[in-house]
């Protein structure tokens, strides 16, 4: 073509195989930033359902234990009211059955295989909205201060008031409230009466109760802010 004279021919030629090379680069780049949005759309979808369906048990979990852990408060101040009464008005009251509820097995478990999974596979990104992701940062420090309080209620009652406890009360009687094989009326019959005239019980009652008072407000902050997280999953899960 060269040799023929036919110069600008060629170069017009060549010009427009480069453009239709590049239109077809940008066209599969198109379809692939398309096809790769879809799939990151549809596994943002999947998440968020998941993240709605986990938060609205983990709801229903939290209510639970938060009824729990304030009957142990209330069966904490009842003993605490009946400290310095008369052996006539404190036996009027069964003593091993607040005494078993203040001192319930207290502990639960959030479902939050949907969150560590996204948190591990570096998925976080995933979620557009950044509404969400903010509120899933929020419960993840709330979730360690609530932890660190249940530590220390948990520590102060195993190490503190179970021990002080221990010569003063029949934790066999105290069992007969969930009617465990060995539990049963003691044979060696403790007199409460002297316990309930330290200051120590209430200083005991008074502490715990302290301790109980700040898991329960770190709960019900965790329940505003699962409220929170169940809302502004709520329209993506149903899309």
């Amino acid at each position: 073509m060269l040799s023929e004279g036919k110069t600008t021919k060629y170069f017009k030629y060549a010009i427009g195989e480069i453009i239709l090379v590049m239109i077809g680069i940008l066209l599969a780049l198109q379809v692939n930033n398309w096809n790769q949005n879809r799939i990151e759309q549809k596994e943002e979808k999947e998440v968020i359902a998941k993240l709605h369906a986990d938060f609205k048990e983990n709801k229903k979990v939290l209510k639970d234990f938060l009824t729990l852990i304030k009957n142990q408060g209330n069966a904490e101040k009842k003993l605490m009211s009946l400290i310095g009464v008369s052996k006539e008005e404190l036996y009027k009251h069964n003593l091993d059955s607040l005494f078993y509820v203040a001192f319930s097995a207290s502990e639960f478990a959030f479902a939050d295989n949907t969150i560590k999974n996204i948190m591990q596979s570096g998925k976080l990104n995933l979620l557009k909205k950044d509404t969400i992701t903010d509120l899933l940062y929020k419960l993840n420090t709330l979730s360690e201060i609530r932890k660190t309080r249940m530590g220390k209620l948990d520590k102060w009652s195993d190490e503190q008031f179970v021990p002080y406890l221990l010569d003063k009360v029949s934790f066999k009687q105290m069992d007969m409230n969930s009617n465990y094989s060995w539990s049963g009326k003691s044979k060696v019959k403790p007199d409460y009466y002297p316990l309930f005239q330290e200051i120590e019980l209430e200083n005991y009652l008074d502490n715990h109760l302290w301790y109980n008072q700040q898991v329960i407000e770190r709960c019900e902050e965790t329940d505003k802010l699962i409220d929170q997280i169940i809302d502004a999953t709520k329209q993506k899960a149903n899309d």
